[in-house]
């Protein structure tokens, strides 16, 4: 076994969590866009308040 910082194994464990958990929010349009936001985060690439639509009533 190859041997990680725990800032890798932290990211592999976070990555682990995403894919188990994308097996339970199936089609859910809000389950895929926050499993794509965790992974963005995780990966560092996510733009702050991407895709957020504000009211402007």
């Amino acid at each position: 076994m190859v041997d990680q910082s725990p800032s890798e194994q932290a990211h592999e464990a976070v990555l682990q969590a995403i894919i188990r958990a994308a097996a339970k929010v199936g089609s859910s349009p809000a389950g895929v866009r926050d499993l794509a936001e965790a992974y963005a985060l995780l990966e560092r690439n996510l733009v702050p308040n991407a895709g957020v639509v504000e009211n402007k009533t």
